[in-house]
């Protein structure tokens, strides 16, 4: 296996390939690296012009492909960077017919998460770094408001197929509760926009839900990935005096423990047909639902720190690592698609910061390690074979390495009784 070291030499960023794991990286290598991967995402940020979708590929094809689409991206960045890019799709192999567009939810989605990433590595940066962050969240959002209030695709619709509205609406509400607790975007309209807009996707998510509660884009049973994800955000909804239908939530949760396993696994879609259901192929999703239920009083600690074990024990991650950046999607024998992994790295340490204060480090520790053991090319991350995705794959890396620094998940209802509560994160001082 191929591990990256990441040190910091004056003001550049080394990227050094090792023949065994080099360990856990220091503070001020991952202060770098973080600054590394935000200017990276700086740089990929794109106004869409519809492309040709990709289906499989001859392995012995798929290198050369990956570099021309480099190349084609690093001219259509240029480009957008003299006019002022705007977004950062999320690419996957789902597109839109019948041009086989890259679906609007995906470049909400992936454009929320970007500027999450961003902003979070930038509360408490000084202001001479914040300047171009700043106009390029700013960017960002007048794009995501623009998409949200025009595209058809985008408003409220029951989810009946397959249809990744839900998981841009969930993500940009996400980002426009967390940007408004910060500075970084100062702009008067900007922040009625996105004021404005939260009940609004409140209301979508609501329209959304599918039959027995929960959210899927794949139209069928609850996705514990989509509704842990879509829950956290209206937990924090709730908590900022935004109205929250409680059954909404409630009937979420209760899809949420139907999925449930001994081992604190769960089912990819719908309720548990196996009590014994492997954590190998679970382990990037349990995390974040037993996060969910935790935080919802539903849970305890034992069971949050079994998930959060279940990540990071080595055969459960290396069944995650095997898939990763690889094509094809649900492979036997645990169905795991590449696209999970930087996932599952981002919840499985917010988890983390659940846990007892007093347990948090080693766990940080070792996600250190596995995120560095991940780094590719000048200090990038990337869990798919599209070169674009490399902006929601390292979005993703940053989450994962500041946690520690963010704001605690609130709690819906009664908070557990075995809860640390903590105060919100300061951001990454860079």
């Amino acid at each position: 296996m191929r591990f990256v070291s990441v040190a910091l030499l004056g003001p550049m960023l080394l990227v050094t390939s090792l023949g065994a794991d080099p360990g856990p990286p220091t503070d001020e290598q991952v202060a770098a690296a973080v600054a590394h991967a935000v200017a990276t995402l700086l740089a990929n940020q794109e106004r869409y012009e519809p492309d040709p979708p990709v289906g499989g590929l001859p392995e012995e094809v798929l290198p050369e492909w990956q570099e021309k689409e480099r190349v084609r991206l690093a001219g259509l960045r240029k480009s957008a960077a003299e006019q002022g890019g705007e977004e950062w799709p999320y690419e996957g192999v789902y597109r839109v017919r019948p041009d086989g567009r890259i679906p609007p939810g995906y470049r909400v989605g992936g454009t929320a998460i970007v500027c999450e990433a961003i902003l979070e590595a930038s509360v408490g940066a000084p202001n001479d770094l914040r300047v171009a962050r700043r106009a390029a969240v700013e960017r960002g959002i007048r794009f995501m408001l623009r998409m949200l209030a025009d595209d058809p695709e985008m408003q409220p619709r029951k989810q009946t197929n397959y249809d990744v509205r839900g998981w841009g609406q969930a993500y940009a509400l996400k980002f426009f509760l967390r940007a408004l607790e910060t500075d970084l975007v100062s702009a008067a309209p900007l922040r009625a926009g996105m004021r404005e807009a939260i009940p609004h996707l409140i209301a979508c998510l609501e329209e959304g839900q599918v039959p027995g509660g929960g959210w899927n884009y794949a139209g069928r049973g609850v996705s514990p990935f989509m509704t842990g994800s879509t829950l956290l955000a209206l937990f924090e909804a709730k908590r900022q005096g935004f109205r929250i239908p409680e059954e909404l939530v409630e009937g979420a949760l209760d899809a949420l423990e139907g999925g449930r396993g001994e081992s604190m696994a769960y089912a990819y879609s719908g309720r548990l047909r196996d009590p014994a259901e492997p954590m190998e192929g679970s382990s990037a999703r349990s995390a974040i639902a037993e996060l969910c239920l935790y935080k919802a009083g539903r849970s305890d600690l034992a069971s949050l720190r079994k998930a959060v074990d279940g990540f990071f024990e080595e055969r459960n991650w290396e069944q995650l690592l095997v898939r990763k950046s690889r094509q094809g999607t649900h492979v036997p024998p645990y169905g795991v698609a590449p696209y999970y992994f930087f996932f599952g790295h981002t919840y499985a340490a917010l988890a983390v910061e659940a846990l007892p204060e007093e347990e948090r480090s080693r766990y940080r520790e070792r996600m250190r390690e596995l995120l560095w053991r991940t780094i590719e090319g000048e200090g990038r991350w990337n869990d798919r074979i599209f070169p674009r995705t490399e902006s929601y794959s390292t979005a993703m890396a940053i989450l994962a390495l500041v946690a520690d620094r963010l704001p605690a998940v609130p709690s819906w209802g009664a908070p557990p009784e075995d809860a640390k509560e903590r105060a919100p994160g300061k951001g990454v001082d860079l």
